[in-house]
């Protein structure tokens, strides 16, 4: 059995949104989907991050992230950043989204799916009631230790553990040519 320091993240909204003719709108629609999932408010981001290529109509405009913010009018805002869409990149995003968080604060990451979908992921700040530490047994099946997932899909399949009713889940970057990342994720139950 292995003892690890890590607290996870809360992840309080999910959404996947479908491609549309204007692939920088798409981003915008699953922001305000996971806005809406997570009942956060757009005031309360201190954050945008995406993942992923910028579309062919965003190229010499400016970032996916600022279009992002602006889109869903987050004014108070003044970090954004794109990150690469490799294996890691929503891992990093991730961690990066965690390293800015505050205590009444959030922060938003949009994902540019390989399919022309999006997908968007609403980290809330503050403490958790979860413990700082977990006990990981690999050999364990009951429901006490984290449910570890890769996928090339992350945020989609987040979804569907939330849905089964798997809340603690270590997300793994799909990639297993690329070095290793994780992180641990605690998923808000639907309300």
């Amino acid at each position: 059995m292995v003892t690890t320091g890590t607290p996870g993240l809360d992840v309080a909204g999910l959404a996947v949104t479908a491609g549309v003719a204007v692939p920088s709108v798409v981003p915008v629609r699953a922001a305000y989907a996971a806005l809406h999932d997570a009942r956060f408010p757009v005031s309360a981001i201190a954050a945008v991050i995406h993942v992923g290529a910028v579309p062919a109509d965003r190229r010499g405009v400016g970032s996916v992230s600022e279009a992002v913010r602006d889109g869903i009018g987050a004014t108070g805002c003044l970090r954004t950043f794109d990150v690469d869409g490799g294996a890691a990149g929503v891992v990093s995003a991730l961690a990066v989204g965690a390293s800015l968080l505050d205590d009444d604060g959030g922060v938003l990451i949009t994902v540019a799916e390989r399919d022309g979908t999006s997908a968007s992921i609403v980290l809330a700040g503050g403490t958790s009631p979860e413990p700082a530490t977990f006990e990981f047994d690999q050999a364990r099946s009951d429901a006490l230790g984290p449910y570890v997932l890769r996928s090339a899909s992350p945020v989609r399949a987040l979804l569907d553990c939330r849905a089964a009713g798997r809340y603690d889940v270590v997300l793994v970057a799909a990639d297993g040519t690329s070095p290793t990342a994780s992180v641990r994720c605690r998923l808000k139950m639907p309300s």
